[in-house]
């Protein structure tokens, strides 16, 4: 990898075709993640920008994702239902309230992703994961419903459509130590070519099956990738999964890569993403 004027090239592991032709899919356990597939990655080298200095150039409407500052005062990990998950989960409710002018926000699921030493697979469950390593979307439009269905049943979903909403996740780093080996990078979306760049794929595991997008390279080049470097506890990546507005930006396609620009590091690095549910009432 070559660091040169807040630029970056990286390698990233994008869809490249199933084996047999037919649609992509993946089996997925919750503690490893996917473990079979009937699909290839095609790793490709690209330019990753470094949005360090240029943190408020981008908003979730125009671009899917944009840089936030933590104000709260939860800076490391915690134990779920603990008063620290609480608080923290609290300080991400009431921001994304008032930055959005949202009416409610429902966290509906946590992951921490250990960015130093991978974890074993005793040590992972569904709150505690190794990052992923290809360009995706959590949820297809399709996966979205369903998700909103489980929380509130089909009734209350029903209301709940007939207004905006979204689904945005909320990732930072926790603890002293900044993100530096495997830090997280999203695309633009206006650079993503919907036609084309983007494959659903089923995602199978014992407990349900759902959908997610699978992000191809760009043939003509043109997808535009960001990251932010030295990323400390403060400072927040808030992307989109969903939007039923269509006429914004629709989403952050993300995947974590690997910063061989700088030296390997055994240090403790910890990064936390909260899933939130962002419903606009009449």
């Amino acid at each position: 990898m070559k660091t040169m004027n807040s630029e970056t090239t990286a390698e990233i592991n994008f869809f490249g075709h199933t084996h047999d032709g037919s649609l992509p899919w993946m089996d997925s356990n919750p503690k490893l993640g996917w473990t079979a597939s009937n699909y290839a990655h095609t790793p490709v080298r690209v330019t990753i920008h470094d949005l360090r200095h240029n943190e408020t150039k981008f908003t979730l409407d125009k671009n899917g994702f944009e840089i936030m500052q933590y104000i709260g005062h939860v800076h490391d990990a915690f134990d779920n239902d603990s008063e620290m998950h609480r608080c923290y989960f609290d300080d991400i409710v009431k921001l994304l309230q008032q930055h959005l002018d949202a009416s409610r926000v429902i966290i509906f699921n946590h992951i921490n992703r250990f960015r130093g030493s991978p974890l074993s697979a005793e040590q992972c469950d569904a709150n505690h994961k190794n990052p992923i390593f290809y360009p995706h979307v959590d949820n297809s439009p399709a996966a979205v419903r369903v998700k909103v269905e489980e929380l509130f049943g089909k009734e209350e979903t029903k209301k709940i459509m007939q207004n905006r909403f979204q689904i945005i996740n909320v990732w930072r780093p926790l603890g002293s130590n900044p993100i530096v080996n495997t830090p997280l990078t999203i695309c633009d979306y206006q650079t993503i070519d919907l036609n084309n760049d983007l494959h659903i794929s089923e995602v199978r595991n014992t407990m349900a099956t759902t959908e997610i997008y699978m992000i191809s390279h760009n043939s003509q080049d043109t997808q535009k990738w960001y990251y932010l470097s030295q990323m400390q506890s403060d400072e927040m990546f808030v992307f989109k999964i969903f939007d039923s507005n269509s006429n914004v930006a629709q989403f952050g396609a993300h995947t974590a890569f690997v910063n061989d620009s700088l030296p390997k590091s055994d240090i403790e690095q910890i990064s936390i993403e909260l899933r939130c549910l962002v419903i606009y009432d009449p």
